[in-house]
């Protein structure tokens, strides 16, 4: 007996194939406008804020709100105020340190030049970290991870909004920063799977990959770094 096959007609949608194409179809489709990018009306200091409190919160809807996710300006310039906060912290915590230390004179060679080289460290450590991860990251879902392909520019505006915990770093005694860092990184797999429709195993995978290896080298290249210095002032 022949086996008929019916098909479905052209003009027929299935819901279920229309919300899945919402989801994953037009990953550039512009959003509401985060707080961060409607600062000129609300202010700096306040987008800043409600940006970062809607990144530990309210990660989904801020990440669905970004009005240019095709244009990094907005999304570069949070990120580099979030590096200034773990400058700020970073150097926050030397003094704290010196503080309870046995009382010594001030030294501007062990103290001064590391407070600074920490700031910085923090300041621009945020953006190298920021913009490493997200070019490693984006090559190893582009073998095979992605469910809409999405340009390299969304994985930094979306990557750089899950930088709201680093105002986490600010709290002092060593309780801040690890926190914000744990955050972040949950942040990043969260994101890359309902944000940029990465599967959740390779959102998982390629995410700790890239973020335990950037803080390996880059704490090794410090050790390296500090102990060079050590050994040339003596």
């Amino acid at each position: 007996m022949a086996k008929h096959h019916v098909e479905t007609p052209a003009d027929i949608q299935i819901a279920a194939m229309q919300k899945e194409e919402r989801r994953f179809g037009n990953l550039l489709e512009a959003g509401t406008g985060t707080p961060w990018e409607d600062r000129g009306s609300i202010g700096a200091v306040a987008g800043f804020f409600k940006t970062a409190f809607m990144s530990m919160f309210s990660p989904n809807k801020l990440l669905f709100s970004i009005r240019r996710p095709e244009t990094a300006s907005d999304a570069r310039i949070f990120a580099i105020l979030c590096g200034l906060c773990w400058g700020i912290g970073w150097a926050l915590q030397d003094y704290l340190d010196f503080m309870w230390r046995p009382r010594r004179d001030f030294d501007m060679v062990e103290d001064g030049y590391r407070w600074a080289l920490h700031f910085g460290l923090g300041l621009a450590g945020t953006w190298i970290f920021l913009s490493i991860v997200t070019r490693i990251f984006y090559k190893l879902i582009s073998a095979g991870d992605m469910r809409s392909k999405f340009p390299q520019v969304l994985n930094f505006n979306v990557y750089a909004y899950c930088l709201g915990p680093s105002i986490l770093a600010l709290i002092p005694f060593h309780i801040g920063p690890p926190i914000a860092a744990v955050w972040i990184l949950l942040l990043f797999i969260y994101a890359a799977i309902n944000r940029l429709a990465i599967k959740p195993s390779g959102a998982i995978i390629c995410n700790s990959i890239v973020v335990f290896g950037f803080f390996g080298l880059s704490a090794a290249a410090y050790y390296l770094v500090y102990k060079i210095i050590g050994w040339l002032y003596g």
